[in-house]
């Protein structure tokens, strides 16, 4: 940045700060104007060490302007900044126009230095929706996490058993992730059975049973018994339609009714021994 633009914009944001303001404000209405009046003095004072630092995109200063920004995101909404008094603009592509109009007051509105002030707010822009996508996603991903906790919950319910809850749909790659988090449980715990609630899963077709084979055969090798609770009268006809066969899982109805049966089980060992 050449010394005269920026002497010029720090003059003009220390010593012109209500015009530029008055002309901030002008964009709206009689209820907005205390708040956006508050706003854009704050963004003159992180524009101001902006300006001392040259508009360099990548100075500290740039970064605190950006972070101020992103909490006035925040207190405003989204909406309301990426489409700007309902015109489709982004709010920091109107927020450096009073900004121009002192630059041609004071007769610097070059080439040169529209472009250098038009592309810092750009950068800027640039930077907050990269941060704002980064963030949507990592929350996306969190929540995709949870989500996966919630959709197959698992509960010691006795002492060596284990309830897991599937809910929603079952393909492969669920079902691999539901694998892992049992088999981490059965390598830990001393669990011997693992009731899967199968009640609340939206369509039980080939690859459901394949995948339920899958997960049997899994908790078989870790020495526990799987037992399939939750067989509506609609997933047993659904699987006597298909001529679909679970293997040698047991089924119940109820997970009171598998739970009972490992109890018997358990107390026909006690009386044996």
């Amino acid at each position: 940045m050449n010394e005269e633009l920026k002497n010029t914009l720090l003059d003009v944001i220390r010593n012109e700060s209500d015009d530029l303001i008055h002309q901030w404000v002008q964009f709206f209405n009689d209820e907005e104007t205390n708040d956006e009046y508050r706003y854009y003095d704050d963004f003159l004072s992180f524009f101001e060490e902006c300006v001392e630092a040259n508009l360099q995109i990548d100075s500290p200063e740039t970064e605190a302007l950006k972070n101020f920004l992103e909490k006035l995101i925040e207190i405003k909404g989204i909406d309301s900044f990426f489409n700007f008094k309902d015109r489709e603009m982004v709010y920091t592509s109107y927020i450096k126009l009073p900004i121009l109009k002192k630059i041609e007051e004071k007769g610097l509105f070059t080439y040169e230095n529209v472009v250098l002030i038009s592309n810092f707010f750009e950068a800027l822009t640039s930077k907050i929706i990269i941060d704002i996508l980064k963030r949507n996603e990592d929350e996306k991903e969190i929540t995709m996490k949870e989500l996966e906790e919630r959709e197959s919950p698992i509960a010691k319910i006795w002492h060596n058993t284990i309830m897991l809850s599937i809910v929603g749909s079952l393909d492969s790659n669920r079902i691999l992730k539901i694998i892992d988090k049992v088999l981490a449980v059965l390598e830990k715990s001393e669990i011997e059975h693992v009731i899967v609630d199968i009640g609340a899963i939206y369509d039980v077709n080939s690859e459901v049973a394949r995948q339920l084979i899958k997960l049997n055969n899994a908790v078989h090798y870790m020495g526990a018994e799987a037992y399939l609770t939750g067989i509506t009268p609609a997933i047993a006809k659904s699987l006597t339609h298909l001529d679909l066969s679970l293997s040698d899982i047991k089924t119940f109805a109820t997970t009171q009714k598998a739970l009972q049966y490992i109890l018997n089980i358990t107390e026909n060992e006690t009386n044996n021994v």
